[in-house]
């Protein structure tokens, strides 16, 4: 008999190998039934969202809730590049973090998450441009 860590690393290896057909499966599932699996989740967000907003951060981002919090207290409620307060704010602070080494850095409102990402993406590219044109003004 396989141990429940066993039956999850051989479906992993199951999913692995025949991803195209799982995802397609997945897709016409929803498609399919679309209406229960979206009723499912909105009674699940309803009924449980701190659990929902913690189990997301556990596994995008490898911290708690709890961590969050703490990080939110720390940068008290503010984005850690621009400073607006979370109040000034259509949507919660994203947790920015390398996509390299998935350190999580602080906490960012959406704006700067995106200008982030984009530099850090496209620096070199984005520097090369910015010289070559400041040499054309010279």
């Amino acid at each position: 008999m396989k141990t429940a860590e066993e039956r999850k690393q051989y479906r992993r290896q199951q999913y692995l190998k025949h991803k195209d057909r799982e995802k397609e499966t997945r897709r016409e599932y929803l498609i399919k039934n679309r209406e229960k699996v979206l009723e499912k989740q909105r009674k699940y967000n309803k009924e449980n969202p701190l659990k929902r907003k913690n189990a997301v951060l556990k596994n995008v981002y490898g911290i708690t809730l709890v961590q969050y919090n703490e990080m939110f207290e720390t940068q008290e409620g503010k984005c850690a590049i621009c400073q607006r307060h979370q109040n000034e704010l259509t949507r919660t602070l994203c947790v920015d973090h390398d996509h390299k080494t998935n350190k999580v850095r602080a906490l960012l409102c959406v704006t700067c998450n995106t200008d982030v990402s984009v530099v850090e993406n496209r620096l070199e590219e984005m520097t090369n441009y910015l010289n070559k044109h400041r040499k054309d003004l010279n």
